[in-house]
Parts: C-alpha cells; sequence; structure tokens
C-alpha cells in the first residue's frame, strides 16, 4: 500500500469546533417540539426516543431513532435511554422488513464529524433498509441518487406495519404511533 503524506492537513484535523452543547439550534429538538409529527416525518415516538424518516434518504425507509436528550455523547446516555433505543431499533427493523421486504440493513450511528455525523451534537441512530444491487452507476458518475420510493408513502407503510405490532397504538392529536416497551 502506498502512502500519501500531508502534513498540513493536521491544521484542518485539530480545528476549532463550537461548542454543541447549547440545544437551541437543534433541527431534531425543534422537530419534536414542532407539535405536528406527520409534518416533521416524525413516525413513531417511546418513552425515550422517537422515530424519524430521514428526509434525504439513501433509500425508502431510511430512518433515523433518535433520544429525546440533546447530546453528541453516546457514553452519557442513561441505561434507560439505551435500552428504549436499542427495543425501539428492533421494532423498526421488524417493521421495515414487514412494509418493505428488503434483503438486509446498515443500522448504527456516526458519532462525531469523524465518525460521519453532519449533525454531531444530537446523537441518532440510522436504520437503513438494503436490496442486492440497490446501487447504481448514477451517485458514481452522475453524482445523483435514486430513492424509488416518496418519503410520504413510506411513512403509510411504516406506521400501518408498526400499528400492528403488540407494542404499538395510535396516537392522540397526531399522525405518530406510540411505542410502549413495558
Amino acid at each position: 500500500m502506498d502512502s500519501l503524506f500531508a502534513p498540513w492537513r493536521m491544521q484542518w484535523v485539530n480545528r476549532e469546533r463550537p461548542d454543541d452543547e447549547d440545544d437551541s439550534g437543534c433541527p431534531f429538538c425543534a422537530l419534536v417540539e414542532q407539535g405536528d409529527d406527520r409534518a416533521s416525518n416524525i413516525v413513531a415516538r417511546s418513552e425515550y426516543t422517537f422515530v424519524l424518516l430521514n428526509n434525504m434518504p439513501y433509500n425508502p425507509g431510511h430512518v433515523m431513532v433518535l433520544p429525546y436528550a440533546h447530546t453528541g455523547e453516546f457514553h452519557t446516555l442513561d441505561g434507560r435511554v439505551l435500552v428504549d433505543c436499542m427495543k425501539t431499533t428492533q421494532l423498526v427493523v421488524t417493521a421495515l422488513n414487514e412494509s418493505l421486504s428488503p434483503g438486509g440493513f446498515n443500522v448504527g450511528f456516526n458519532i462525531g464529524a469523524a465518525g460521519g455525523a453532519s449533525i454531531t451534537d444530537h446523537l441518532h441512530l440510522h436504520i437503513i433498509p438494503r436490496w442486492e444491487s440497490d446501487t447504481s452507476f448514477l451517485p458514481l458518475t452522475a453524482n445523483t441518487a435514486v430513492v424509488e420510493e416518496a418519503v410520504d408513502e413510506t411513512y403509510e407503510r411504516l406506521s400501518d406495519a408498526l400499528l400492528e405490532t403488540a407494542q404499538v397504538s395510535a396516537a392522540e392529536g397526531n399522525d405518530s404511533v406510540r411505542i410502549d416497551h413495558g
């Protein structure tokens, strides 16, 4: 393997970043407070987390499970939040299997800018359904992604699949579903 040395890049790597402790500019916190889950693409809420359809999905069904707690630090999450996040993830993967029949999934956190997070101050776990051959030449040659299903249609399919489980009920006053892990 060849190595390319670029010591001048250390200035970029070690640059000062703004303090991300304030949640006033967080788009995820703003969506939760908006009060219209359907318009915000919040599909479901549990006690400690919520499920948000990605506005710029890699594939149909690309959702994120987010804690209500505004933090970019995984190690600071309370154990109850972690368990709720994983149980919600498990429930959503099951519902995506039922509603979209993917061949597999990518599931994970991008933590920090170096870890690939574009929003670094509010943790979010990505669930991306995958199908064999779901990648084409367009992203490589034309910097263009093809998403086969509208986000609104995915919202309906996922919401319907979630409502078929025993742990989920319809919410009052908006269109998201409520998850009770009991």
